[in-house]
């Protein structure tokens, strides 16, 4: 496997509904050498479960998911 050059990070709080298409753009790029990292900042909706399935099948896509959303600590 090719050493990878760069990352591709795209945040996500509860857009399940657009995560996928987000996530094909990517894919449908001409490039190959990179990682996509989708963050998934403790959304309540099923983002994660989409980003888990490219996860299975792709192995330069990684998801990250916290558990409690950080930004709720600032407000």
């Amino acid at each position: 496997m090719e050493k990878k050059r760069f990352s591709i990070i795209i945040p996500a709080y509860n857009v399940h509904e657009y995560v996928e298409k987000a996530i094909n753009s990517v894919l449908e790029q001409d490039f190959k050498n990179y990682e996509l990292i989708v963050v998934n900042d403790a959304s309540t909706d099923n983002t994660a479960e989409v980003v888990k399935k490219y996860e299975e099948k792709f192995d330069n896509v990684k998801l990250i998911s916290h558990k409690d959303n950080k930004a709720s600590r600032w407000c």
